[in-house]
């Protein structure tokens, strides 16, 4: 069952929690987990800004009758490492420990006509591509490459995401939504994904390291001001 801890929080605190929770994932994954989606959600001024960490526990199944929002009881069933750890991270890093972390049913919510519209895509789909991206994401972030700050250009970056895209997604529309997702749960949305975009289809040349410096100093200190003097959109 797909089980998605809603985390809301600010841009610099969920690039931490990121960092841990990607590490936290990689210990979990196919004894506890079957995949996940770690995706970052901010300068929206509808909503409060929010981490998303989407799990698959094995060892839990849907209830007969879902809602949005898990009962004491579904959450009393989550694995111990991962409840223990989500109720660490939120009492360490969320200002309302209690209000600030929402526990909700991730396929459930999916069913939002809202977003199957916007993705232009079925719950299965939607599912598929977030973690399958998430999946190169957190891949790409543990490549040495990017520890040892050696990609030779964002070309090459941009070049590998999506190939890896296109070799894990199917469908157009899966690998829009797939290069998104990678390059959301990288810090590399909005701007910074549209100029990867742009060098793709050789509207940019790709040579510099725009987006690498971004990408590094994210890595390297977690701050977004620091980042975003590395990185001017086009």
């Amino acid at each position: 069952m797909w089980i998605h801890f809603n985390l809301l929080c600010g841009v610099n605190t969920q690039i931490k929690l990121h960092k841990i929770l990607r590490c936290k994932v990689s210990e979990w994954q196919g004894s506890l987990i079957d995949g996940c989606v770690l995706t970052y959600h901010f300068n929206n001024p509808s909503e409060p800004d929010s981490f998303y960490v989407c799990l698959n526990i094995l060892s839990m199944n849907p209830p007969a009758r879902r809602t949005i929002d898990l009962s004491e009881a579904q959450k009393a069933q989550l694995p111990k490492d991962i409840r223990e750890t989500m109720a660490e991270l939120s009492s360490k890093y969320l200002v309302n420990p209690e209000s600030d972390m929402q526990v909700r049913d991730y396929e459930f919510d999916l069913h939002n006509p809202e977003t199957l519209s916007a993705y232009k895509a079925s719950v299965e789909e939607i599912r598929n591509f977030s973690s399958k991206g998430t999946g190169i994401a957190l891949e790409l972030l543990d490549d040495d490459r990017t520890k040892r700050q050696i990609w030779r250009n964002d070309r090459e970056l941009a070049t590998v995401i999506n190939r890896l895209v296109h070799e894990r997604l199917t469908t157009e529309n899966e690998r829009f939504w797939g290069f998104h997702f990678a390059s959301n749960s990288m810090f590399l949305a909005l701007c910074v994904e549209n100029y990867l975009r742009g060098i793709l289809n050789l509207t940019l040349d790709g040579e510099g390291h725009k987006v690498l410096g971004y990408l590094y100093e994210i890595e390297k200190s977690g701050d977004i001001g620091e980042a975003s003097k590395r990185f001017t959109s086009v």
